[in-house]
């Protein structure tokens, strides 16, 4: 039988899970703006043909429908059970012993749903956030026992996170994190986020930002006391250090010329003033709004600026990603001390694509492996919620290396190529004569071989090509199947592709791409952790210089690794480059203009191409290049 899976908050989307395989649609990429919401532009409209669209892919007939725990009231497709269910029930907020087992799936009637219709007689049921983040983590790893942790800004509630025991085809949650107490890594990561860069979701600017700073010794001990309060460092000290209270005495936070001092009590400044809040009280003022001064325990009073051009915002930044290392560490260590049978780390939501902590992580010594899902943030929701209620035989089997790849690109084939010419692997003429009418030179290779020479190429030649080849990747990272690509040899790569094309920022880092098996000559770290772009990794001391537009500016990449097996053609391309450079590294950046999702139409490629100074499109499954 098939499960789909509905998400109908941030990053909204729709996925199915069947024995043979996942396919996932991302609302953003399908309506063409970023950040999609169940209420926001033609979602309500469109969700009943996605819905039909997974219904004509699944290879037996769909039983269950899963339905994430986020609603709104401006969402006019949600079952009413839903609502009524996380409005009123209090149960499903149930925090800790047998209570959370039993408050992560909740079976609910559809009622009068006119998404159900058309379905039949099925089994609807509705998810909790964090519940769906652990199940898209565990049930997509191949591992068969691990510790399965969830961390992100907010989900249901307050809840920020949650732990699970994966045995088997069981998965168990046994703790939940609310920001109440903390660990509030994502909230505050987002309201930083929010204050320099203008929105919570880039979190991902600010983490490129943090390699332009320096942590500072006396903001220090402030931010890890808003990430996890001492009250509960001193109720849990074997998952959370203890701060220096000699730190924090006369340490105080200004929002709005009011000034919060360091409460002993609780161990945090709003802490106190929010403990008979509402949990939306406890969110937005853990995550919507960030101090507008902070004040250390020497007494220094440090305004807090709104530009990442400004030193403060920079140090602020790396200061809190040092914060977030050293407590997700800690937190991390302490777990696996807790369950020591669990050598391997299922790791999902938002804070996991956190590269930087991810690789802490991965080479701590605590776990034979970390494995992050690609589309480990909200993005991922969907397929989670899928997952968690699906039985053994609606989850694919997961054997060997390659299993990441099925997921990665999950998404739908390219848009816009036309049917093929019978037995042939070249475009249908209503293609070429469209793009030929658009005053594109094309050139078609006769097999593989000859198109990869082509592409290598005008790589050599510092020319910029948009690669889109099989199925659309999950989540944010483009992994060679979306891809901007430019050769690593030449000076001003990174400008070139970075800024000149995506016209994104200065401190924005870029990603390299090579095969694995010469990967240890250019870098070091967790090489075994680098398929999908979610580890970083260091680039070899005698490789800077070679390296020097790849490598980030604290010396760190956020490598790919590409193997024959699971991409020929990439893989090829890397050695081919080679060839004509001495270096088989690639820089890679996501198919998409600036603030547009990633692209999966031939036509958003064209407009890609005509718009900015992209170089070429190149179709490897057609053998096509379009110039």
């Amino acid at each position: 039988m098939a499960t789909i899976g509905m998400h109908f908050g941030h990053d909204a989307g729709v996925a199915l899970t069947d024995a043979g395989g996942y396919r996932v649609i991302e609302a953003e990429r399908r309506l063409g703006f970023r950040h999609v919401c169940g209420s926001n532009g033609d979602f309500p409209r469109e969700a009943a043909a996605w819905l039909a669209e997974l219904r004509a892919r699944a290879a037996s007939p769909v039983t269950r429908i899963a339905v994430a725990d986020w609603y709104t009231p401006r969402c006019q497709v949600l079952p009413p059970a839903l609502v009524e269910l996380v409005g009123e029930d209090a149960r499903w907020t149930a925090t800790g012993g047998t209570g959370l087992a039993d408050a992560v799936t909740r079976v609910i009637k559809p009622l009068d749903w006119p998404l159900a219709k058309g379905f039949g007689d099925i089994t609807l049921t509705a998810v909790r956030h964090h519940y769906a983040h652990a199940a898209l983590a565990y049930y997509t790893s191949g591992a068969r026992k691990a510790l399965v942790l969830a961390l992100d800004g907010t989900g249901n509630y307050a809840e920020c996170g949650m732990v699970c025991l994966g045995d088997g085809d069981q998965l168990t949650p046994v703790m939940s994190f609310t920001n109440r107490t903390g660990p509030r890594f994502g909230l505050v990561y987002e309201a930083l986020a929010r204050r320099i860069h203008g929105s919570q979701f880039d979190t991902g600017k600010l983490l490129g930002l943090t390699a332009t700073g320096e942590t500072s010794a006396a903001l220090l001990p402030v931010l890890r006391a808003m990430l996890v309060p001492q009250s509960t460092r001193r109720a849990s000290p074997e998952l959370y250090e203890p701060l220096d209270e000699d730190r924090l005495t006369g340490t105080a936070l200004c929002y709005a010329d009011t000034w919060w001092e360091y409460d002993p009590d609780s161990g945090g400044y709003l802490d106190v003033g929010l403990a008979d809040s509402s949990d939306d009280d406890v969110v937005h003022s853990f995550g919507s709004v960030f101090p507008d001064a902070i004040r250390t325990a020497d007494g220094v009073a440090t305004a807090i600026g709104t530009s990442p051009d400004e030193r403060i915002c920079r140090d602020l930044a790396a200061t809190l990603q040092t914060a977030v290392e050293q407590d997700l560490t800690q937190l991390v260590t302490g777990l696996s001390r807790r369950f020591p049978s669990y050598a391997t780390l299922c790791y999902a939501g938002g804070c996991a694509l956190n590269i930087t902590a991810n690789s802490l992580l991965a080479e701590s010594g605590q776990f034979t492996r970390v494995s992050v899902p690609t589309c480990c943030d909200d993005s991922g929701i969907a397929l989670g919620a899928a997952l968690a209620v699906a039985g053994p035989a609606d989850r694919p089997a997961l054997i060997g290396r390659s299993d990441w790849a099925s997921l990665a690109y999950a998404g739908p084939s390219l848009q816009g190529l036309g049917p093929l010419d019978p037995g042939a692997t070249f475009p249908a003429e209503d293609l070429t004569a469209r793009l030929r009418g658009l005053g594109l030179s094309l050139r078609r290779a006769d097999d593989d071989e000859e198109f990869v020479q082509a592409v290598a190429a005008l790589l050599a030649e510092q020319r910029c090509v948009a690669w889109l080849e099989g199925g659309l990747e999950t989540g944010p990272r483009a992994l060679g199947h979306r891809s901007l690509l430019v050769s690593a040899h030449w000076p001003g790569a990174r400008r070139y592709v970075s800024e000149t094309i995506k016209q994104r920022e200065w401190f924005r880092p870029v990603a390299p791409i090579c095969p694995e098996e010469v990967a240890d000559q250019y870098f070091a770290g967790p090489l075994d952790h680098t398929e999908t772009m979610l580890f970083a990794v260091r680039v070899r001391p005698d490789r800077a210089e070679q390296l020097a537009e790849a490598r980030h500016i604290d010396g760190t990449a956020r490598l790919q690794t590409v193997r024959p097996d699971t991409q020929p053609l990439l893989h090829r391309l890397c050695h081919a480059v080679a060839a004509r450079t001495r270096l088989p590294v690639l820089i890679n950046t996501s198919a998409n203009g600036g603030g547009r999702p990633i692209l999966n139409h031939v036509d958003e490629a064209i407009e890609l191409l005509a718009e900015t100074e992209l170089d070429a499109v190149a179709l490897p499954e057609r053998r096509l290049i379009a110039e």
